[in-house]
């Protein structure tokens, strides 16, 4: 009788393993501008280079401020799991 003793409790931590991987962590989306690539500024001729210059700063700028966005919704996500209690220690 041991050993079918043995075996239920193995097929249940097994089960129970298995459920845990398979719930895994539902990550909210992406925003939508996180995956977007900043084009350079438009280089038309004729153009003086300090406006050019100026135009490729603005969309730097503008793939900064993503960046930055990206970041900060990251870091909200990994502070909300930070405080669920680790799976494997479940």
């Amino acid at each position: 009788m041991t050993s079918c003793a043995n075996d239920k409790a193995a097929l249940h931590k097994a089960a129970v393993q298995k459920g845990k991987v398979e719930a895994g962590i539902n990550l909210p989306p992406l925003p939508d501008d996180c995956r977007k690539r900043e084009p350079h500024a438009p280089d038309a001729v004729g153009d003086e280079a300090v406006v050019l210059w100026k135009a490729e700063r603005r969309a730097t700028n503008r793939a900064n401020d993503r960046v930055i966005r990206c970041a900060q919704n990251y870091d909200n996500v990994a502070t909300a799991l930070a405080g669920k209690p680790d799976r494997e220690k479940q």
